[in-house]
């Protein structure tokens, strides 16, 4: 897929230098870290991340067939257009990203509980809109040696463990 390289690249970089010691974030302080410190570096005019405006946190997104509400909030999506969102003039839910990123930050004594339903939902998105791939990324602090993992979602199907760094050289 066209964004498996830049999706790579800008995990992989974010994995080496992040979390530096003396650095503690939650689960949208890593999103933003990423997105704005990683993700918009891959950013080039003829490329398929050509502005930074095509990345947004925390936005809707239409929710695949059989779930209740007509959006979701996903953790960081890349749009087609800059400034795109999800919603029409009659506030429909119609338009659909390229890219939807959900992340996990498990922390000492805080396992986040949502990995499997998250990843249900990536599977039913990616499986209804064949045009969107999908990523889970978790990062583990409650090891000895901090993981920053990440599975892969298209066409329905998940790739586990599609990447796997070792975060900061944490030892």
């Amino acid at each position: 897929m066209i964004f498996d390289i830049i999706i790579a690249d800008s995990l992989r970089d974010f994995a080496s230098e992040m979390p530096s010691r003396g650095w503690f974030g939650k689960e949208h302080d890593w999103v933003n870290r990423y997105a704005h410190g990683y993700l918009l570096k891959h950013c080039t005019p003829d490329g398929p991340l050509r502005e930074a405006a095509q990345i947004a946190i925390e936005v809707g997104v239409p929710q695949p067939p059989g779930y209740s509400a007509v959006a979701a909030r996903r953790d960081l999506t890349i749009w087609p257009e800059a400034g795109q969102s999800c919603w029409d003039c009659d506030w429909k839910a119609v338009h659909h990203p390229l890219v939807v990123m959900e992340w996990k930050v498990h922390r000492p004594g805080r396992r986040n509980k949502e990995v499997k339903h998250e990843r249900a939902w990536l599977r039913a998105y990616t499986a209804w809109r064949t045009d969107t791939v999908a990523y889970s990324v978790e990062a583990d602090l409650t090891a000895a040696r901090h993981q920053l993992t990440s599975n892969r979602f298209v066409n329905g199907i998940e790739q586990s463990n599609w990447l796997s760094f070792e975060v900061g050289g944490v030892s």
